[in-house]
């Protein structure tokens, strides 16, 4: 943007739109009410000859709201339409470095700082240009203030909001950006989605190919699922979207489990399943964040227990749950991964009993990288867009 265009953009964004000075305004009320010089104006105003001076030369300095008054009475004009005007006047140097503070307030009440450099997104908390270049590259926006309708649609009702809540707009406006990048060809077919549903599980067993096979099949059927990386102070396991009109699947690597990755899958698959018109209407639902849908959560839940690993079936291996043998070769016969048996054992025990069992049954629950190599996105990136483009390359293959 050459600097002429980016002064009218400022111009604009002030809320100014006459191209009439201070002194352009102030000379027409002396000419109306026969008042002969600037020096006279001074002592009528009671402000020092030189203070007036540099205001109608636009000098930047900083000018006391008194005098600022005592002006806006003189021109019969509002304190706000004095300074707009006043603004209009400055050089532009001065007009610039007042819309870097209006940014660097944006960026303050709309970003957690500390949120931010702790996953690596900026480097610095206080050096505002660079934290601007960053956002709007990274969501590839023209302004930063285009931030706010990333997402076409109210997040939060609340004006006082939380660094939680920052940093859970942040992931949602970070995950629709990447999901806006995927231009999947293939329409959503509601029924081929349901046919395939069935046939997801086995697919677990295969921890460095699975995932990425059931991706691809979803792909083929309008929907599309990618992986982004777990964003502190959000405790986001996963959300659905409808972008371009397709579901949208984002799962993350919360607690870095395999087993739950799936669980979390097969929770998302549930909500596109029966809430499909639900999310059309407001396009974003996040599952272990405050649920702005309120969608039936439970019902997602069973429905991941019933697809993965049923009561049933736990009630029949759960005796067993100390013979790794006997759930390995019942996680067989099943077309499920180990994993899933021991994550589900240990999540339906008292609460009490879970850090105990967690550290008995650790090694049988692998890390989530393995299966997510291919489809993860970040936040270190300065091109995700590109990242974007390599991961639909994988999936469209």
């Amino acid at each position: 943007m050459n600097p002429d265009a980016n002064l009218n953009y400022i111009y604009q964004s002030l809320g100014i739109t006459s191209n009439k000075t201070l002194k352009d305004i102030i000379d027409e009320k002396k000419e109306e009410r026969s008042i002969a010089s600037d020096k006279q104006l001074a002592t009528l105003l009671g402000i020092n000859i030189d203070t007036l001076n540099r205001i109608l030369k636009g000098e930047n300095q900083k000018v006391d709201i008194i005098s600022f008054i005592k002006i806006s009475h003189f021109l019969e004009l509002s304190i706000d339409e004095t300074v707009k005007v006043y603004v209009a006047t400055l050089q532009p140097d001065a007009i610039i470095n007042i819309e870097d503070t209006k940014k660097a307030n944006f960026i303050i009440k709309n970003f957690d700082l500390d949120g931010l450099k702790s996953i690596g997104f900026i480097k610095s908390k206080t050096d505002f240009k660079a934290i601007e270049k960053r956002i709007v590259n990274y969501f590839n926006i023209s302004s930063i203030y285009d931030y706010e309708d990333k997402v076409a649609f109210p997040l939060y009702s609340k004006s006082n909001l939380s660094s939680n809540d920052l940093m859970n707009i942040f992931w949602i406006k970070s995950a629709y950006s990447h999901l806006e990048d995927m231009h999947n060809p293939n329409e959503f077919n509601p029924n081929d989605f349901k046919s395939l549903i069935s046939k997801i599980r086995p697919y677990s067993r295969l921890e460095s190919n699975g995932l990425l096979t059931v991706i691809r099949a979803l792909y083929v059927v309008g929907v599309n699922v990618i992986v982004q990386k777990y964003v502190s102070k959000t405790s986001v396991k996963g959300a659905t979207f409808i972008v371009n009109n397709k579901p949208c699947i984002i799962l993350t690597d919360l607690y870095g489990r395999y087993d739950l990755l799936w669980f979390t899958l097969f929770h998302e698959l549930c909500h596109i399943y029966y809430d499909l018109e639900e999310l059309k209407s407001l396009s974003v639902h996040l599952s272990g964040a405050p649920d702005l849908l309120l969608l039936n959560e439970d019902r997602a839940n069973i429905f991941a227990r019933t697809m993965l690993f049923s009561d049933e079936k736990m009630n029949y291996i759960k005796p067993h749950i100390n013979n790794h043998f006997m759930v390995s070769k019942y996680a067989e016969e099943h077309g499920v991964h180990t994993s899933i048996i021991y994550g589900f054992y240990i999540y339906d025990q008292p609460k009490s009993k879970q850090s105990y069992l967690y550290g008995k049954f650790n090694k049988y629950l692998i890390s989530s990288d393995v299966a997510i190599k291919y489809v993860k996105t970040g936040y270190l990136s300065e091109n995700p867009r590109e990242e974007v483009k390599q991961i639909l390359e994988k999936i469209s293959k």
